[in-house]
């Protein structure tokens, strides 16, 4: 087939103009020859294959790093975050001494690995071939590490940040199975056992679980994850977002809700109370439920789908039947009159009072947890 009758080769102008609308992340590539540290920033690093572990780079053949390379057949690639842009434009200079003023420590074959970066690859060239102005380099990945955050991005000639969608609906199912995890004993998580049990690819299991070390839940050492019993800083900062979002909600709708809106909000509260009898919780389960039920119908009034996914994704009904599974006869009594309280507020119209005892409302867990804690 003749090509060449199909289209006119573009200048190499135009070529470049076109390639800088493909968005790339932007790497420094590292490696280490007699004495010697050599590093560039580049942006045409691929994976290759993965049985066995396998990437290329593309540098040019003037680099002073290409050539090292292709004398120590060594190099690692540092995956940049998001606030590397200097670092990046460091790497890209002429600079005679490039990590004069950069922190780094020295990984296989002695390649410097850039202390910051989001995620590294310690590679052994295979083979290499020569493309126009450049050395393609085949590589085996000899070990690799990550460390949480987002990447820097190169696009029209400029670094900035690449802002990725969060795969919402693995992150809560994931999350879900963690908090359900928590005993009194430490548990290593099994990402393949998760994502079985959930019906989701691991890859999306370790990115939730990775997300998750960031949170707190859980704690995170390399490919390893290990949830704890949950410390008690999280879950109170999980119950102020709840009160954030209330308030906001309370702030739009009080004194604005219909008739027919107060007498399901009161029959809400009302259904509470059958979990509870005398000095304790008779179903736990169950009053998380409904309690569930209560809040989400007050955020609900102010009509706004972000607002309620928002709160339906802290996912507050698991991590409360760990904080009031049992719970003193005065914790009790003050979680009904709580929410006795706000739908008195609501049908009186009676903000201030809704917004108090929203506020108070959000650190029964603090003084539940303290009471069964003095119990005991």
């Amino acid at each position: 087939m003749d090509t060449t009758a199909l289209t006119v080769e573009p200048s190499k102008w135009e070529f470049r103009d076109v390639m800088g609308r493909f968005a790339s992340g932007v790497t420094v590539i590292t490696t280490h020859e007699d004495g010697r540290d050599y590093g560039a920033a580049a942006s045409a690093v691929s994976s290759l294959s993965d049985e066995p572990p396998m990437l290329l780079i593309c540098l040019n053949v003037a680099s002073s790093t290409a050539q090292a390379i292709g004398r120590s057949g060594r190099f690692a690639v540092n995956v940049l975050a998001e606030d590397s842009g200097p670092l990046a434009q460091h790497f890209a200079s002429k600079s005679p001494d490039k990590f004069g003023s950069v922190t780094f420590e020295r990984g296989q074959g002695d390649c410097p690995l850039l202390a910051g970066s989001i995620a590294q690859f310690e590679c052994v060239v295979e083979d290499q071939v020569r493309g126009g102005t450049h050395l393609v380099f085949l590589a085996r990945v000899l070990g690799v590490s990550s460390q949480p955050g987002n990447p820097l991005a190169y696009f029209r000639g400029s670094f900035g940040r690449m802002e990725t969608a969060p795969d919402a609906a693995a992150l809560h199912a994931v999350r879900d199975y963690v908090v359900n995890s928590v005993s009194d004993a430490s548990t290593e998580l099994d990402a393949d056992r998760i994502a079985a049990a959930l019906e989701l690819e691991p890859s999306r299991v370790f990115l939730s679980l990775v997300a998750l070390s960031s949170e707190g839940l859980v704690r995170r050492s390399g490919a390893t994850f290990e949830v704890e019993p949950v410390p008690d800083q999280v879950i109170y900062d999980y119950y102020a977002a709840k009160l954030a979002i209330e308030i906001g909600a309370a702030a739009q709708t009080v004194g604005h809700v219909t008739p027919e809106q107060l007498v399901e909000l009161r029959r809400l509260m009302e259904a509470t109370l059958e979990f509870v009898d005398g000095e304790e919780f008779v179903d736990p389960e169950g009053w998380i439920r409904s309690n569930a039920a209560f809040h989400e119908y007050l955020v609900g009034l102010a009509e706004s789908v972000i607002l309620t996914e928002t709160y339906k994704g802290l996912r507050l009904p698991a991590l409360e039947l760990r904080t009031i599974r049992r719970a003193s006869t005065k914790a009790s009594v003050k979680l009904l009159e709580d929410h006795s309280a706000i739908v008195a507020g609501y049908e009186s119209g009676d903000l201030e009072g809704v917004l108090r005892t929203l506020a108070a409302h959000a650190k029964r867990p603090q003084e539940t947890r303290a009471a069964v804690a003095a119990a005991s």
